[in-house]
């Protein structure tokens, strides 16, 4: 680091130094807090960790570290003459406790780059409170920072570090924003159970095994029905910072467990919630001293989402947008795109779309940069197919299709995608979906790489926040393993809740659902799947789901819920088709439906995201005291690990070992 804070930890670093939390037994002042026009002159007692040490001659400068900043410590010939061999010999990273007379520096040695540069302390007594060894990894500012591996391992090293304490402190100040703001509009606070039952919400949980044989408790993935029970309850405005747990691969933007700001309220509709969770952003905002312009958020359905940016959660900081070309391309005879868009006609989702990655060409793509794009389009999708056309000098294109293209064609797809010189198209062929999915990907990586080469500098700048709503989400989609390129025949078509089971269609859409379950009720011999048209229509419907979004990271979700038992279960029974076991697992829910539910839904937000995004960190594990590793692993203290045999045994369980 060359500054040791910046413009956002400034900010709330002063504002935890508004709180005199230095003045102890071992120290009057804290390492950041010293200024020239309030403290020159004065005697002042400093503790912290020795950052640097430096030798000119018969003088040593000690730069001297705590969580609020850095010190210049000045260790002059009279004292070091009096001092021990301890003292003489400090190690960096030893604790120290030192007083002196706080002096302002000469001009052409103050530096800039500190917040007490221009102050340094001339020390009269300076005793050891701990040395250091050796370390494993290097934490004085400006230090080369470790793998990330060894980063978790020393963690504890690792928290010295200023960047991090400062993500830290952000968080604190974060969490304390969302409980001001949300007890002053009248919410209670209240805690909810992390031991739960194992119940099919999507992700993979966490079991937690009883010493009742083949009883297990389940971690929370989140405190969903515990929240909306609380409605029930008749407590109509909940919130707490709840932790959640799911046992999903680790991501830079994933943690096996994770913090939400979660809340529920009663008699509430879309509009009311958004319009609250949209000022509690600005206060998280304001907390961490940035500003948001004070206008309502931008509201943008799923279906626009998609169309324009291939993605739920759209940056739409910048363009690139998906244009459709299937009109102008679907007579070429061009076979890597025809053969895929061909094979996906039948059901009316097949597509040709391009995006024009603007400048993307005009410094030599690398052969790696190449590599990394065609790996992106693998790994986006299967089926769909992209290929990458560069635009060169008077518009003409650098690929084997341009043979395939009249003049007048090839002028006409330049217009629509508004190529020029210098510019990357990449075209993809295959259902709507997965074209839509691939160029969004795709997207996402060329703004990247173009961010690198010096383009969209001032639309990706980290303090440049684009807030949006995706609203009007499907309210059921495909299972997983539903392929919608190949006709699904009746007896294996499945459906699963887009955002959770709990959801509610929206308004408008409500009594299409009953319209549609009051027609399979008058047939109980029949799947309600069992017929395309009534498949299609449950397809159709829209939830009162909404997604709160930051330069294309999902803040946070929530949705208007179920409120009626009657309409819930027949979502679980006839449309989710949950197994019988699964659907014994909601009876309590069911049951609390039908004693009086008033109308009420909610959001979560998650807050680890919200740090990261605040402190412009690339991961949340920059933004978390104590995390888990890519895998899963808590490198610090060895966790997972195994037990006893004697403490499996209390719990009925025996562990089968691989054989290798």
């Amino acid at each position: 680091m060359t500054r040791y804070f910046s413009r956002l930890h400034h900010t709330v670093l002063k504002r935890s130094l508004a709180i005199n939390r230095s003045l102890s037994s071992f120290r009057t002042h804290s390492c950041g807090e010293l200024r020239q026009e309030f403290h020159e002159g004065q005697r002042v007692t400093l503790s912290g960790w020795v950052d640097a040490i430096r030798t000119f001659g018969p003088v040593s400068f000690l730069s001297l570290r705590d969580r609020d900043g850095v010190t210049q410590l000045v260790l002059e010939t009279d004292f070091l003459q009096k001092a021990d061999d301890v003292v003489c010999n400090i190690r960096p990273e030893s604790v120290v406790q030192a007083s002196g007379v706080v002096r302002a520096r000469p001009t052409n040695m103050r530096n800039d780059k500190m917040a007490t540069g221009a102050v340094e302390v001339v020390v009269d007594e300076m005793t050891e409170l701990n040395s250091c060894v050796s370390l494993p990894i290097q934490v004085s500012t400006g230090s080369e920072v470790a793998n990330e591996d060894t980063r978790l391992r020393y963690r504890y090293l690792d928290l010295r570090r200023p960047a991090l304490q400062q993500n830290l402190v952000v968080r604190s100040h974060i969490s304390l924003a969302a409980r001001n703001f949300l007890c002053s509009e009248g919410f209670l606070e209240i805690e909810t159970p992390t031991l739960f039952k194992s119940t099919p919400e999507g992700a993979r949980e966490f079991l937690v095994p009883t010493r009742t044989e083949g009883m297990f408790y389940a971690l929370t993935q989140s405190p969903q029905q515990y929240k909306q029970l609380l409605m029930v309850g008749g407590l109509d405005r909940y919130f707490q910072l709840a932790r959640c747990y799911r046992d999903e691969g680790g991501r830079a933007d994933r943690q096996p467990e994770f913090t939400q700001i979660d809340l529920e309220m009663s008699f509430v509709t879309r509009e009311d919630i958004m319009h609250l969770v949209e000022r509690l952003v600005k206060e998280i905002w304001k907390a961490a001293g940035k500003e948001l312009r004070d206008r309502p958020f931008v509201r943008m359905t799923f279906d626009e989402a998609m169309h324009r940016f291939g993605v739920d959660k759209p940056d739409t900081r910048y363009g690139i947008e998906l244009q459709d070309v299937g009109d102008l391309l679907e007579g070429c005879e061009f076979v890597p795109l025809n053969t895929v868009f061909a094979k996906s006609r039948y059901n009316k989702r097949g597509v040709i779309r391009a995006i024009n990655a603007k400048n993307l060409a005009r410094s030599a793509l690398s052969r790696k940069e190449i590599n990394e794009l065609e790996m992106v389009a693998k790994r986006a999708s299967s089926t769909a197919v992209a290929f990458v056309v560069k635009v060169e000098a008077e518009k003409q294109w650098k690929s084997s299709l341009r043979k395939k293209l009249s003049a007048l064609e090839m002028d006409q797809l330049n217009d629509r995608l508004g190529a020029e010189e210098g510019d990357v198209l990449i075209f993809a062929a295959g259902s709507y979906r997965d074209v839509n999915t691939l160029l969004g990907r795709l997207r996402t990586h060329t703004s990247r790489l173009l961010y690198a080469k010096g383009y969209l500098q001032a639309e990706l700048d980290p303090d440049n926040f684009h807030h949006l709503w995706v609203i009007d989400f499907p309210m059921f989609e495909r299972s997983e393993d539903d392929n919608e390129n190949i006709p699904a025949s009746e007896d294996k078509i499945s459906l699963s809740a887009t955002h959770h089971p709990f959801t509610a269609p929206r308004a408008d859409h409500a009594v299409l659902l009953d319209d549609i379950l009051a027609a399979t009720a008058r047939d109980d011999k029949k799947r309600l799947l069992e017929d395309p048209e009534i498949v299609e229509k449950l397809l159709e419907l829209t939830a009162q789901h909404y997604d709160i979004v930051c330069n294309g990271w999902e803040l946070g979700g929530g949705s208007i819920r179920i409120h009626q038992a009657k309409l819930q279960q027949a979502v679980f029974e006839d449309v989710l088709e949950l197994p019988t076991l699964q659907r014994r697992s909601f009876e309590h829910l069911l049951q609390a439906l039908s004693h009086g539910a008033p109308p009420h839904g909610g959001i979560a937000l998650g807050l680890d995201r919200l740090v990261a995004i605040l402190c412009g960190a690339s991961s949340l594990r920059d933004v978390i005291a104590f995390p888990k590793s890519s895998t899963g692993n808590e490198l610090m203290t060895n966790a997972p690990g195994p037990v006893l045999v004697e403490q499996l045994e209390a719990y009925h369980i025996q562990v089968h070992h691989d054989e290798k």
